[in-house]
């Protein structure tokens, strides 16, 4: 492959006219913050929202060309002063044109809304406005504003806490073939995973009971952090966490709910799939720490980046020409190929539509550069189509085309391998996805949802809660041990985000049923699923995906995407027998 060099010549001409902008964007604040607001007419309204746009698509660009140039030297003085003042100026940005939202709400809903119907002028700005005033009712009174900060500030020091609990946390050392490992919070996957049954098993009780010695100070600082966030959205207006989760992103309130029974149903498929597990590792007594081991570990194959790029166009071809038109767009983008090759390779597929990530061979670097370019194809059609307010896709629909990709790139993988061993190493990865994904991250909802409806939790009722679901989702087929249901306390999202788990769950799940319509069964078109694509953050999150015939009031639609899984493990067990 040519090695090819940055060009961000797009962004900005020279590092002059970069800091030139920096210059004008400063000031263009400062004139902002000083200026009296008034909208008086039609013509006004229209002035302060192209102001407000302008500005923050300005300040925004400058973010992503310091990003660029600090990620291609991360140790440079320079770029990381330029990196923290783009970073400080879009706040800035944010925190000055809150002036113009202020004076729009002001005005009250139906005037604006319907002086906006009447201007063609105004159409873009439409649906972010409407958005705007839904979430007025939901803004911090100014009197609660200290103890909202004060609340705050508190979680985010015990976020601190957390961190450094999980930092400091000691392990008792491992004998892995006559070595003495000594376990740590980032090695110990590999141990749990490991093809030796005792190695697993000792790795797993190992870190089960460094966690139950502390299970108390995790459950403490967890109960506190969802006080004070439950604290917080009393104070901008919420009855539950939940329900502030699902508002933000207009999701339907029983959504959740929908989510939980589906997985329920399909519990049978995935304990299906472990028993096959179980018997094909040889083991007659499964016990959780065997759950962890691959079906097949010889699959070593590395990949060279041409390799990779021809085996994700071949992945991609069932999302038709157009798909792949954008694809060979990007692909034509480059490589850094200057970064020291014991780190890693930057991908960066466009200016504006950019991924950085290792590339080393192996197949996880293959799931992950389609992964990305799912998240880029996406950005570069809504980029195209949409006006820079909208061209970001929503929270809830942002992992749609990158699971589709992966998704794709196993069944590709899998329908090419040559060996028994292969075939089994793709299915097992894609099933495996489908349990760590929705699944487990099902099962940490219901958690969540334990937790909200028990503000008095604490490590013994956690564990015996986490202790139920696990037992309920892996099946009676399984041997459980006694004191091993500490797992919550090293779960991060369950303490950084509220109702962050089921984003990924349903992700996976979508992203399935657009295979299942769309290549499967073909009932969904082409340029539904572009349009889709192409759409941003237009529409609400479930009006953009009525566009790919998901409608979460209908779960029959949605129920198409463990399809795919079941597909996966009638494919594994003919392959086993």
């Amino acid at each position: 492959m040519e090695e090819l060099h940055w060009n961000l010549e797009g962004l900005f001409s020279s590092e002059e006219a970069f800091s030139q902008e920096i210059d004008q964007v400063k000031k263009e604040v400062e004139k902002l913050q000083q200026e009296d607001i008034q909208i008086t007419d039609q013509k006004t309204l229209l002035y302060w929202l192209d102001r407000k746009w302008n500005l923050k698509e300005r300040a925004n660009t400058l973010l992503v060309y310091g990003s660029l140039c600090y990620y291609r030297d991360v140790k440079n003085e320079t770029r990381i002063q330029e990196r923290e003042l783009v970073e400080s100026l879009q706040t800035e940005v944010d925190l000055a044109t809150k002036k113009i939202d202020g004076m729009i709400l002001s005005l009250g809903k139906e005037t604006v809304l319907e002086e906006m119907k009447k201007e063609k002028a105004y159409q873009k700005y439409y649906f972010s406005t409407d958005c705007l005033f839904r979430m007025q009712e939901h803004l911090v009174k100014a009197k609660d504003q200290d103890q909202f900060k004060e609340n705050q500030k508190r979680i985010n020091q015990l976020l601190t806490e957390y961190n450094q609990l999980l930092r400091e946390m000691e392990f008792p050392t491992l004998e892995v073939d006559g070595k003495e490992i000594t376990l740590t919070p980032s090695n110990c996957q590999k141990y749990f995973s490991a093809r030796d049954r005792e190695t697993r098993k000792k790795a797993f009780f190992c870190v089960s009971e460094a966690y139950q010695e502390k299970a108390e100070k995790y459950a403490e600082i967890l109960n506190e952090i969802k006080s004070l966030r439950l604290e917080n959205a009393h104070l901008e207006g919420y009855q539950t966490l939940l329900e502030k989760e699902l508002f933000v992103e207009n999701l339907k309130p029983n959504m959740i709910d929908t989510l939980i029974q589906l997985v329920h149903e399909n519990l049978p498929v995935i304990q299906k799939y472990f028993g096959l597990k179980a018997q094909t590792l040889g083991i007659p007594d499964p016990h959780l720490y065997d759950l962890s081991a691959p079906l097949n570990d010889s699959i070593s194959k590395k990949y060279t980046m041409e390799e990779a790029i021809q085996i994700i166009r071949e992945a991609l071809k069932p999302l038709g020409e157009k798909y792949l038109n954008v694809v060979d767009i990007l692909l034509d983008g480059h490589i850094d190929a200057t970064v020291d090759e014991k780190k890693h390779q930057s991908i960066t597929f466009s200016w504006h539509m950019y991924s950085f990530m290792n590339f080393r061979g192996s197949y996880i670097d293959l799931k992950n550069l389609i992964h990305e370019l799912g998240h880029i194809v996406n950005y570069y059609l809504s980029h195209q189509e949409q006006p820079y307010l909208y061209e970001d896709s929503t929270v809830f629909v942002g992992e749609t085309a990158s699971i589709v990709n992966e998704i794709l790139l196993n069944r590709y993988l899998y329908h090419n391998a040559e060996t028994k061993d292969e075939k089994c190493f793709y299915l097992n990865k894609s099933i495996e996805n489908y349990f760590s994904s929705i699944f487990k991250q099902t099962l940490y909802t219901e958690l969540e949802l334990y937790m909200e409806s028990h503000p008095d939790f604490d490590a013994e009722s956690l564990s015996i809660e986490y202790e139920k679901l696990t037992k309920e989702y892996y099946g009676s087929q399984i041997l459980y041990d006694e004191n091993t249901f500490t797992e919550w306390a090293r779960k991060g999202q369950l303490y950084r985000w509220d109702y962050y788990c089921y984003k990924y769950a349903t992700g996976l799940l979508m992203a399935s049923a657009v295979v299942h319509a769309y290549v499967d069964q073909k009932s969904l078109k082409e340029e539904d699923y572009i349009h889709f694509l192409s759409a941003g953050s237009s529409k609400y999150s479930l009006d953009l995906l009525k566009m790919i015939q998901i409608d979460w009031d209908q779960p029959e639609n949605i129920y198409g995407g463990f399809e795919v899984l079941k597909q996966d493990v009638h494919e594994l067990e003919k392959i086993l027998k």
